[in-house]
């Protein structure tokens, strides 16, 4: 009996009586398999859509449920993932993949006829999944209220998603079966992979019964096969991996041969929803292939990254599935306990233009999504001025026709972009439509090529890497195409710069300046030392690698990508020269394709974008040192950090960023030394409104006024606390330190004698009064008996004159 089965009625009731519900259950519980299945024999819900984040999971668990039915896949269990859709009027459970979920809800905001959507593996947190859960959560409260939703995983981070979106949770035992773990320490960590062998034998040798062993990559799966060529004759090796095919995959994940082990070599695809019969050793290297997007270049990479600690017992879960198993964990227990207890959500950690694109469709804002973590300003700002270069949106943020055509062709954006153009283009470019799908087939596959973008299709073309060979069928079989004999290269550099606008390049120095305003450099094994490149391929060290590319002209891309160029004035003062430079110029996104002296006087409105280009450079170090305007500048900092839901957010880097604020303030401004003396304090204050002024005077006052009645200046600073300087004498009576900002931002007193020395510095005035005091009064009642020393200062009159003229 599967664990899920106890609290099957208790779950269901749940769902019945909640919109949505999770469901915690260990590896091995029944949640992917025996609770879908007996939901829809049960008859409880009309239509149920399962969504399983990886491909190879979805088809085998289709595959699974229909032969329980003796049914082939299509009949009452249905499956859709890319390039493969087995529904019809029959089905009643459809297990689909992520991009899938989001298309059938923009294609039918109701989700007609299904009345329960379950997200299985949640904690994986793709994307995609939380983009078909913000929508499906639309759906729910405006037009579907009958709507039931679903989340189940063996490692939710349950607490959290219960209090963010207001459902109950059930909670199911796993299979009782145990799993012992063993720890194998490291000498040198950089050095991991080559200890993976002998890990595995070192199992094998120790444990009975067939081995998974998690790798990061396809890489490291193709080195420890080579390294194993020396096992027992029993025992045989197979690969498991997303690009392989689908008999590949089908082979590593069928029983081992009678008398036979099996070591299976695998990426995460296997870490959830997946059963190998036989295996009870599980090898876990704890790393894994995870995207991280640099928002300067705009590249995604996919890094070697330590995987988390429920990630780890994911993994080591695959072992007890059907009897007692084992890891064997790559690394000590302290380095394990270290790791993180969750893996990073990819949407803090990729590119977002897909779910910017798709909620612009969907008709939605981005930041009104009900997302359990929200994309960062940053990450919206660089996604919405891709989708521009990419024509998916126009200048008013705006969704277009073409922009739609993308998100409905079920590809990458970048790429369908380039599709879709490439047809547009095939009659007045012959040819192009075909090169454009072997381009597709060669950036998909991920096999290593020349840095030579011709070069690599030329060598693909000829010689095809069965990878290569598989993508290409498939967009040619989807797209109506036939292979071709020879592949007309001309228009080569126009079908990257649709797929990749913001990475068209030209040479700076020993770099290349790209057209998103990031800098690039080239590879090791690049050669090409031409003007300009389109860049089909970064990544390495800050994602700035050049790795494959073909050369330009700029002429060449102006007919079709017109709106990647435009014609601006630039008017910058030169620090060297002491002069204006004033230059009509015509630019290709950050990049300045051609440049000639202006015919235009320069007016003032010139010369302040040159004085705001100058301090955009310099930052407030530009103007002579002015201690108000830059306590100011510290107050408001303070205010925004201390104070969010009172004040904007302010700091130096954002002003010297955003600095329109600065120009009014310099109409009048003619030269560079005006510039320097100028007061900018009044322009600070205007980026506060007149309450939020008052306030700040308020909370983070200038000045204080101390019992003596003098106003003692305040001095800020942005890391640690405010600092007043006052005669110690001027503060008797004064029991405790006063507060600032609330409270949230400690006063350092510094008591000074007479002479406007250092005497003590205190944060706790009615501690000091009581303690240290009686020292200080000793030794300055010596060196100043005219002053006033009393034996209780807390409760003495303050002062600012000599005992005799008090």
């Amino acid at each position: 009996m599967l664990p899920v089965q106890d609290i099957y009625q208790s779950l269901l009731t749940t769902i019945q009586n909640n919109p949505m519900a999770l469901l915690q259950a260990p590896p091995g519980a029944g949640k992917s398999t025996w609770l879908p299945l007996t939901l829809m024999q049960a008859g409880h819900f009309k239509r149920i859509v399962m969504l399983e984040p990886r491909r190879l999971a979805a088809r085998n668990i289709a595959q699974y449920l229909a032969s329980l039915q003796n049914e082939a896949v299509g009949e009452s269990v249905g499956l859709r993932i890319r390039g493969e859709s087995k529904i019809s009027n029959a089905t009643k459970l459809e297990i689909v993949t992520e991009g899938m979920l989001t298309r059938m809800l923009q294609n039918d905001p109701e989700l007609t006829g299904v009345d329960l959507l379950i997200f299985d593996e949640f904690h994986e947190r793709s994307i995609a999944a939380d983009t078909a859960l913000a929508f499906a959560l639309e759906t729910q409260a405006a037009l579907r209220d009958d709507l039931k939703i679903l989340l189940m995983s063996a490692t939710l981070d349950g607490e959290r998603y219960s209090e963010f979106f207001d459902c109950p949770i059930i909670s199911s035992e796993g299979r009782s079966y145990p799993i012992d773990e063993i720890y194998v320490p490291l000498k040198d960590e950089s050095r991991w992979l080559e200890d993976i062998p002998t890990v595995i034998k070192q199992a094998l040798n120790e444990q009975t019964g067939s081995a998974l062993v998690f790798l990061p990559g396809q890489r490291e799966i193709l080195r420890v096969k080579q390294a194993l060529n020396d096992l027992a004759d029993d025992c045989e090796v197979f690969t498991l991996f997303g690009e392989q095919s689908k008999g590949e995959q089908q082979a590593a994940i069928a029983p081992a041969q009678q008398g036979k082990r099996k070591v299976v070599l695998t990426t995460n695809v296997a870490e959830t929803s997946l059963t190998i019969e036989g295996i009870r050793i599980v090898v876990d290297s704890g790393k894994r292939r995870a995207a991280s997007f640099n928002l300067k270049t705009g590249v995604t990479e996919l890094v070697t990254q330590s995987i988390s600690r429920s990630s780890a017992v994911q993994r080591a879960g695959r072992a007890g599935r059907l009897e007692a198993g084992v890891v064997y964990r790559l690394g000590s227990k302290q380095t394990f306990e270290r790791r993180n207890s969750h893996d990073a959500p990819e949407i803090l950690t990729s590119d977002i233009s897909q779910l910017l694109l798709e909620t612009k469709q969907w008709g939605a804002v981005v930041t009104e999504l009900n997302l359990l973590d929200a994309p960062s300003p940053q990450q919206i700002k660089h996604a919405t001025a891709l989708l521009k270069m990419l024509e998916a949106l126009d200048e008013n943020e705006k969704l277009t026709k073409l922009g739609s055509q993308m998100l409905s062709f079920g590809a990458d954006i970048r790429l369908s972009h380039m599709l879709i153009k490439a047809k547009q283009l095939q009659a007045s470019m012959p040819g192009i439509y075909e090169l454009a799908v072997y381009l597709v087939a060669l950036l998909e596959s991920r096999v290593s090529i020349p840095a030579d973008l011709k070069l690599a299709l030329h060598s693909m073309h000829t010689k095809p890497h069965p990878l290569f060979k598989q993508q290409l069928n498939y967009w040619l079989s989807r797209l109506n195409l036939k292979a071709v004999r020879e592949l007309n290269m001309q228009p080569l550099a126009l079908l990257v710069a649709f797929a990749f606008p913001d990475r068209l390049a030209k040479k700076r120095g020993n770099g290349y300046l790209l057209a998103n305003g990031a800098g690039a450099d080239l590879s090791d094994e690049f050669w090409h030392n031409d003007d300009y490149l389109a860049i089909a391929s970064m990544g390495g060290h800050k994602g700035s690698r050049i790795f494959a590319a073909v050369a330009f002209l700029p002429n060449e891309l102006e007919d079709q990508l017109g709106h990647l160029f435009s014609e601006q004035t630039r008017c910058e003062y030169d620090e060297k020269s002491g002069r204006f430079i004033h230059q009509e110029e015509l630019k290709l996104g950050a990049i300045t394709v051609a440049s000639q002296p202006s015919k235009q006087p320069l007016d003032k409105a010139e010369r302040t974008k040159a004085w705001l280009n100058l301090f955009n450079k310099k930052g407030f170090s530009l103007f002579n040192e002015q201690s108000e305007s830059e306590q100011l500048l510290i107050r408001m900092s303070l205010a925004s950090k201390l104070l969010p839901q009172s004040f904007p957010v302010i700091s130096s880097d954002e002003l010297t960023t955003n600095n329109q604020w600065l120009a009014p303030f310099l109409d009048e401004i003619k030269n560079v030394e005006q510039l320097k003396k100028l007061n900018y304090s009044e322009a600070l204050k205007n980026c506060f409104d007149w309450h939020q002024q008052s306030l700040l005077n308020e909370l983070l006052p200038l000045r204080l006024t101390v019992p003596s009645g003098s106003n003692v200046r305040i001095t800020y600073q942005l890391d640690g606390p405010a600092k007043l300087s006052v005669r110690m004498q001027e503060v008797y009576g004064m029991t405790s330190t006063p507060l600032l900002a609330q409270g949230k931002l400690p006063l350092l007193m510094e008591l000074l004698s007479p002479a406007r020395r250092p005497l003590q510095l205190t944060q706790d005035l009615e501690n000091f009064w009581q303690t240290s005091y009686k020292e200080v009064q000793k030794e300055m009642k010596g060196r100043y008996p005219k002053h006033f020393w009393p034996d209780n200062p807390a409760l003495s009159q303050a002062t600012n004159k000599v005992k005799s003229k008090m």
